[in-house]
């Protein structure tokens, strides 16, 4: 028998403030270290074992374990609105993905997606499988680069990210997931209007 273990997040994009030209993470909570009693914040256990949290986090106390035994598997959800507010994306904006991870098993399987979805769920960017199972070691978190510089798409209200785990029923297995980044950047053409505009207020002060 194969057990599949999924985790799941879909998060809320954070509004740019004005002028601000660094990259800024959209994902809530995706260091999670954020917790009550045994969850993180805004992730929600799926499938037939919830995920866990463990002690052995990258950059801080916690890290999402996701196993799959040989007989079952397990998982977690992220909600879109886990961080109180709506989501809100700028089309023409670019975003890029990454996450920590360690761990494995002898017969594990494991890929991230990323998805951008519009308000009524349906899906407008899909970045296919990356698969990661070969690219991690058991002892060391590893910096995993899914897709980079994608032109947010017209309508996006969320994005959706998944890890799927599955193992051929021969080992157990488990991978540590943390510091999930997904860094959304202004348009540069944004950048600029704003740039303009902060001029025009700056000359009108002087004016004053």
């Amino acid at each position: 028998m194969k057990s599949i273990a999924t985790l799941t997040a879909l998060t809320a994009m954070a509004a740019l403030t004005a002028g601000q030209a660094s990259a800024a993470n959209a994902v809530f909570n995706g260091s999670f270290s954020q917790t009550t009693g045994a969850t993180a914040d805004g992730w929600l256990g799926a499938n037939v074992v919830p995920y866990t949290l463990s002690t052995d986090g990258r950059t801080d106390n916690f890290a999402i374990s996701l196993s799959a035994p040989a007989v079952q598997g397990s998982g977690a959800i992220q909600n879109t609105v886990a961080d109180g507010g709506q989501p809100d994306l700028t089309p023409g904006d670019t975003a890029s993905y990454s996450f920590w991870v360690k761990g494995g098993g002898t017969s594990a399987v494991a890929d991230s997606q990323l998805r951008f979805l519009d308000s009524s769920g349906n899906i407008l960017y899909n970045s296919g499988p990356i698969f990661f199972n070969t690219l991690v070691n058991t002892n060391d978190y590893t910096q995993i680069l899914g897709p980079q510089d994608i032109v947010i798409p017209t309508g996006a209200n969320a994005a959706f990210i998944e890890f799927t785990m599955a193992t051929g029923g021969v080992d157990d297995a488990e991978f540590l997931i943390d510091d999930v980044v997904l860094d959304v950047v202004p348009e540069p053409s944004s950048l600029a209007l704003l740039g303009l505009g902060g001029l025009a207020l700056m000359r009108r002060r002087r004016s004053a």
